[in-house]
């Protein structure tokens, strides 16, 4: 750079190093704004005017860019427009810098173009139509009406109702520059994902739509996460495909939370659809907590879909009824306000179902079987077809027509009165135009299933999806279901429906499926181990095995692996899979999973292991929001002598963690102490004081009773001054009722008079009755000013 040999005149002052940019896509960008940071950096950082003189002087540059493009092309988020200012820019800095001048500019060259080329994820919202909307974003077509024909829409007219008004509050802060998700729990059919669509399509323009499919869902997630641009709605329609796969959904999950708090990735907007029965399996803590990124990245977000319309949304339908016969017939016959189920052809589907008889009727059932059993959406006909022979009497199977199968099949993938048959074709190609292709399997190991990849693939109406997993649920299906089931279901459904066997009593058919499983990389090899130990605690065949076969990445699962093998006493086994445990490999994200695998690896010995996986830094890559499991890492740091990283991670951990669960936060603040951190204590229990959203009652109480037996005086007197007697919401008396508790506790005795006299205006004058003297106080009553009511007798009353 041209820069004064001599030392600085005494006095003088270097300009201020630029600052560094901050993108978050397109991923090019970045990348081509990190990289030109880098070099500025290492050229000494030279000032404006230094690279505007060196630029000025050197003819053979291919721009000529003055100092506001110069700075710009450094230290602006934005793509610099012009490629050559950006290139001569870089090529300045290189010489300054000692780097090669051509291929740093080669370098800058392809990045510059990758960026300008750059349009994200999904396409735009304006392409859609209620007819893509049918087709690509699964939502259900609705019947015929008997008059009608070609002139309705594709979808009927929409009524809308409260979660709408819910979930349109949600919408319009994106819209306005707020990242959110939504997520709509409800039963099949009743209007999830059409409330959706109608959100989206008000979306102004340059808004788009990502609706990850293939080669799954969350394989497509993962994969595309990081070219989610600003103003991207992600579409997670039956969200438990993307959030349950263990481990991929955790991973899903964590880019999700990752992305919603990106602010240069921003505004996106996350919107999905569950069952109640998947909302409750993702968001309740279990031991290990599988969903642990899933749960917190759903709760708060849920805006619940009633099954009936209320007496105001009829109402509501019968000013619109006229507009669209299809709404009209539903108004007619829909029994009990299920008008939604009722469009979506539950009526149809069910008087289809009952009509079914046979071979027919017990394909049906394999599929209802195959799916609350834990298989995945799309159901291989091998596996249905096998299966259903098993579910028929030996008189009826014997009087099956040789081509039962193809009369079976029409009768099911009929569509009738404008609505999907029993079961649908399910397309499970790999995905189009894309040229890293896996190659096809060329056959099939002796001893080892199929897979799902071949043959056509079935799903079933989601309306008759639940009424199985209702109505079947104490049926145990034949053997022909189970055996078809080793041979043909997707390798990833193989754990689960072998769990369902082994729940069952089913222990033969279980260890088949677990076996499988395992052969596939399936992370939970150790079931194979357990279940022979049961019945043959002598052969070693079923430990070898899942030693050979197990997939190593997990953390949790080596380390259940390893506590399974020594409880059987398998100790050869449980060295020869420590010989194969790729620590340089294992995933670092989670604190918990870390942590279990250290003690795990020194309960067995592994001493080398253990310097290996420390020698990685898990502190600087593990995720740091979730209290209970920096706490595990924290101890299991200290119990393996690893000092240094456990006070790293003291440091590092107060000001991420997540603070919704003050238990955990309680048991971070004491690992903190133990480790004779007192003044990380002390700025956890700040940072809690100073970040708690004041919503929410029982976690503000909660925060409470940790800072009084933490002894944080000064936090107490902090989170009072915030006053969240006046913030939080009053919706829950009972949650409520605890605050109040703790205000007391605290001394608080004014904020928790003030939070009591909130309770009549939020319709829980029953709660305030039970306060202190209030019962008495108030015996008739009080006032709209609050005050309490004078006596009263039946002669008041006019």
């Amino acid at each position: 750079m041209s820069r004064d040999t001599g030392e600085a005149p005494q006095g003088a002052r270097r300009p201020r190093v630029m600052e560094r940019a901050r993108v978050g896509w397109p991923r090019p960008l970045r990348e081509l704004k990190d990289l030109l940071y880098e070099v500025y950096l290492a050229a000494g950082a030279p000032s404006l005017d230094e690279i505007t003189q060196d630029i000025a002087g050197d003819d053979g540059l291919p721009g000529s860019p003055g100092r506001d493009t110069i700075r710009r092309c450094i230290s602006d988020s934005s793509l610099p427009p012009g490629q050559a200012d950006v290139v001569s820019v870089a090529r300045v800095l290189a010489r300054g810098a000692g780097w090669d001048e051509q291929d740093l500019a080669r370098r800058v060259r392809e990045l510059w173009v990758a960026a300008r080329m750059a349009m994200g994820a999904g396409r735009p919202v304006g392409e859609f139509d209620d007819q893509l909307a049918l087709d690509a974003l699964e939502v259900h077509p609705a019947l015929e009406a008997g008059t009608g024909g070609g002139r309705l829409g594709a979808l009927p007219a929409y009524i809308v109702r409260e979660h709408d008004r819910r979930l349109r509050a949600v919408v319009a802060a994106a819209a306005a520059g707020r990242s959110g998700s939504a997520v709509l729990v409800g039963g099949s059919s009743t209007g999830k994902t059409r409330a959706l669509w109608e959100v989206v399509r008000q979306l102004p323009a340059g808004w788009r739509l990502w609706h990850p499919i293939t080669p799954t869902r969350p394989d497509a997630a993962l994969a595309e996460l990081p070219d989610i641009a600003p103003r991207t709605v992600v579409w997670l329609n039956e969200a438990q495909h993307y959030l349950e796969p263990d481990p991929v959904g955790e991973h899903v999950a964590a880019g999700l939370r990752d992305l919603l708090r990106d602010t240069t990735r921003g505004p996106v907007l996350v919107l999905a659809t569950l069952w109640p029965e998947h909302w409750d399996r993702l968001t309740t803590r279990t031991s290990p907590d599988r969903h642990a990124h899933a749960r917190e990245l759903l709760d708060g977000h849920k805006i619940d879909v009633p099954d009936a319309f209320t007496p105001a949304d009829l109402a509501a339908l019968t000013d619109t009824r006229d507009t669209d016969p299809r709404l009209a017939e539903a108004a007619d016959h829909a029994h009990d306000g299920q008008i939604t189920q009722y469009l979506a052809g539950v009526p149809v589907l069910m008087d289809r179902y009952h009509a079914a008889r046979g071979a027919t009727r017990a394909l049906i059932h394999a599929a209802m079987d195959a799916r609350r059993l834990g298989a995945g959406p799309h159901l291989p006909l091998a596996w249905l077809a096998d299966a259903a022979p098993g579910y028929l009497a030996d008189t009826e199977w014997n009087t099956t027509a040789d081509d039962w199968l193809a009369q079976a099949l029409d009768y099911l993938t009929t569509p009738c009165n404008g609505i999907p048959g029993i079961l649908t074709p399910a397309k499970t190609a790999a995905p189009r135009n894309q040229r890293h292709r896996r190659p096809a399997a060329t056959g099939r190991t002796a001893g080892q299933p199929t897979g799902s990849g071949q043959g056509p693939h079935y799903q079933l109406a989601d309306y008759l999806d639940q009424h199985g997993r209702r109505c079947r649920t104490d049926q145990i299906p034949p053997i022909d279901f189970w055996t078809a089931a080793a041979a043909h279901a997707h390798p990833a459904d193989l754990t689960d429906l072998g769990a369902a066997a082994w729940k069952r009593g089913l222990y033969r058919d279980a260890a088949q499926l677990h076996k499988h499983a395992t052969t596939h990389g399936n992370p939970h090899a150790a079931a194979v181990v357990n279940h022979f130990h049961t019945l043959h605690p002598t052969d070693p065949r079923p430990a070898q095995w899942a030693t050979k076969h197990a997939a190593l990445d997990n953390p949790y699962v080596v380390t259940h692996l390893l506590d399974v093998l020594r409880m059987a006493r398998r100790e050869e086994e449980a060295a020869a899979l420590l010989a194969r445990v790729p620590v340089v490999h294992v995933a670092l994200d989670n604190p918990d999973a870390v942590a279990v695998l250290l003690g795990a690896l020194r309960a067995a010995g592994a001493e080398e292991q253990v310097a290996a996986l420390l020698a990685r830094d898990p502190v600087a890559h593990v995720a740091l929001d979730n209290p209970d499991a920096v706490t595990s890492l924290l101890g299991a740091l200290r119990r393996a002598g690893a000092e240094e990283q456990a006070a790293v991670l003291a440091q590092r951990a107060p000001a991420h963690v997540a603070l919704d669960s003050p238990t955990a936060v309680a048991g971070l603040l004491g690992a903190l102490r133990e480790a004779g951190s007192e003044e990380r204590v002390a700025a956890l229990a700040e940072w809690a004081v100073a970040h708690v959203v004041l919503d929410n009652p029982r976690v503000v109480a909660g925060l409470f009773d940790v800072l009084r037996r933490a002894g944080a005086e000064e936090q107490i007197a902090a989170l009072l001054a915030r006053d969240p007697a006046a913030h939080v919401a009053v919706y829950n008396p009972d949650a409520v009722t605890s605050l109040l508790g703790a205000l007391r506790e605290t001394g608080a005795e004014e904020q928790a008079a003030v939070l009591a006299a909130r309770l009549p205006a939020a319709g829980h004058f029953g709660w305030f009755l039970g306060i202190s003297d209030h019962r008495i106080r108030f015996r008739f009553g009080r006032e709209p000013d609050g005050s309490a009511a004078p006596s009263w007798a039946w002669d008041d009353l006019e």
